[in-house]
């Protein structure tokens, strides 16, 4: 069976297509709202980034999300400039990319030179509830 996205089909790809359900946290710094690492023993292409943002940053926040090396970095290229103060809300890396956001990204394997997501907000994600839900195929 195929899977479809972004207009294409990916044979076989249904059973090969996985998620994971991240809190968020209000940390600042790099990573400090996400630092995510690919659990697979297999390189990953992250087909989609979705936030589920039930309660927004208290400040002015901005945030970017996207593949880094060790888990400490900063990224935008999946979500660039999301904000997250200004309401809650969905956003994804297909809809709200911003200006570097991509719509599929690659994850070396567990282990590798590039093997996780962070984010990052710019600003302070005060009181910032919600989870990142990452979806992704083993290749």
């Amino acid at each position: 069976m195929g899977v479809i996205h972004g207009g294409n089909v990916i044979a076989g790809a249904a059973e090969r297509i996985r998620f994971a359900r991240v809190a968020l946290t209000e940390d600042t710094g790099n990573a400090g709202m996400l630092s995510w690492q690919n659990p697979e023993d297999a390189a990953i292409i992250v087909l989609r980034l979705i936030l589920d943002i039930t309660t927004e940053a208290t400040g002015a926040a901005i945030a970017n999300f996207g593949p880094d090396a060790d888990g400490t970095g900063t990224s935008d290229t999946l979500l660039d400039g999301v904000n997250i103060g200004a309401a809650a809300g969905v956003f994804d890396n297909i809809e709200d990319q911003g200006t570097n956001g991509k719509s599929t990204a690659r994850l070396d394997a567990n282990g590798g030179t590039t093997d996780w997501i962070t984010g990052t907000g710019e600003s302070d994600p005060a009181d910032l509830v919600g989870n990142a839900y990452i979806y992704y195929l083993v290749i």
